[in-house]
């Protein structure tokens, strides 16, 4: 009996083994051959989907910035593979991949197909002219790409309301899902540690409020002095990067930041801590949030969209203005109380078994593409 073929296009292999394993093991149970298509991977994160005889294709998909030419070449690229492969079913996301994989697959004629909008990122910025005008250019092919879509998938309702709103897609074509999920076995409730310490992880971009988080551990140390602040991240190529060396030379002495670098192992990283924070300026929901959530430690995370899907606030953990270091600073102070930190680490743990399982998330991904009847 012949397997089916089930393609995964991202824009970032190294993703799809932090966020989506689980989601490909759902398809090999139920006999598929799995490819995964990427512009890079990290060779360690690669080994992992080769254990489960998925089979990794690198494609020149350009991650950064827009070129037509890139585009072009990148759809051209995709037919030849979707015609290589046959495809009984395509599974996209980031922007790109989802652009120039629904168009390719359109002119492929492989029409099973399914998008999942993981945040808005910079295309919807609107302050600027260039910002406006890449807004404009940005929304007219993504009306164009998701027009080709069975389903389109968002994993908060601000960004279903923003693509509503934009006219592109119609609200019949889309459905919820909470967040990526998070594996409640993998990442289990562990006890905090007694003193208070403070946690991100990030991309070293500016949008994942790293900047708001600085200043307000620097606020807080003129109080609480002996409060610890960490930052685990990765340098990116991008417009609103923040650079690795003078995060590394110049935050300990100028805002009290410990730079622990690239996280390879979320777990140890998270169990560091006793307060984790995320003060990014939009996600689609953060999955990270939701891991340090799993482990029960209360969470400090901006109203922005996505952000705020983790937090009952004043009940797991604080809300707090976006670009606010001033409030950020008083919800750190008011966690510097171990009885707290208990308390909402416990209400962390709660709403994730029963909001953001894994197994729920995919299962509702799986029976909206009918795969349980395949």
């Amino acid at each position: 009996m012949t397997k089916k073929r089930m393609i995964l296009l991202s824009g970032s292999g190294d993703t799809v083994v932090w966020f989506r394993l689980e989601f490909i093991d759902e398809f090999i149970k139920k006999s598929y051959r799995v490819y995964v298509l990427a512009p890079d991977i990290r060779p360690k994160l690669k080994i992992e989907l080769e254990k489960r005889g998925v089979q990794f294709i690198y494609i020149n998909l350009q991650r950064k910035g827009f070129s037509v030419l890139n585009l072009i070449f990148s759809i051209i690229e995709l037919i030849i593979i979707f015609q290589k492969i046959r495809p009984d079913l395509i599974f996209l996301y980031t922007h790109k991949a989802i652009l120039s994989g629904s168009l390719a697959a359109k002119y492929s004629g492989f029409l099973n197909l399914y998008s999942l909008i993981t945040g808005t990122g910079h295309i919807f910025d609107n302050r600027t002219y260039k910002e406006k005008f890449i807004k404009f250019i940005g929304s007219i092919l993504l009306r164009l790409g998701l027009k080709f879509n069975k389903i389109v998938f968002f994993q908060n309702p601000d960004d279903k309301k923003l693509f509503i709103e934009n006219k592109i897609i119609n609200n019949n074509k889309t459905r919820m899902v909470n967040g990526s999920g998070v594996n409640l076995n993998k990442f289990q409730s562990e006890s905090l540690p007694s003193s208070p310490i403070f946690l991100t992880m990030a991309r070293l971009i500016k949008s994942k409020g790293l900047m708001e988080y600085a200043k307000s551990a620097r606020e807080v140390k003129k109080t609480h002095p002996n409060t610890r602040f960490l930052i685990y991240g990765y340098p990116d190529n991008h417009s609103d990067s923040i650079s690795e060396n003078e995060i590394i030379n110049h935050w300990h002495e100028e805002y009290g930041i410990e730079y622990c670098g690239y996280a390879d192992d979320p777990q140890a990283a998270i169990r560091r801590c006793s307060v984790f924070v995320l003060l990014s300026y939009k996600e689609g929901t953060p999955r990270v949030n939701l891991e340090a959530m799993a482990m029960g430690r209360p969470i400090i995370t901006t109203d922005a969209p996505g952000c705020k899907e983790t937090v009952l606030n004043n009940i797991n953990g604080f809300l707090v203005p976006r670009y606010d270091f001033v409030e950020t600073a008083k919800a750190m102070r008011e966690l510097t109380d171990a009885n707290l930190r208990y308390k909402m680490g416990i209400e962390s743990r709660t709403l994730c078994e029963s909001k953001f399982n894994v197994s729920d998330v995919n299962y509702t991904l799986l029976k909206e593409m009918k795969v349980f009847s395949s």
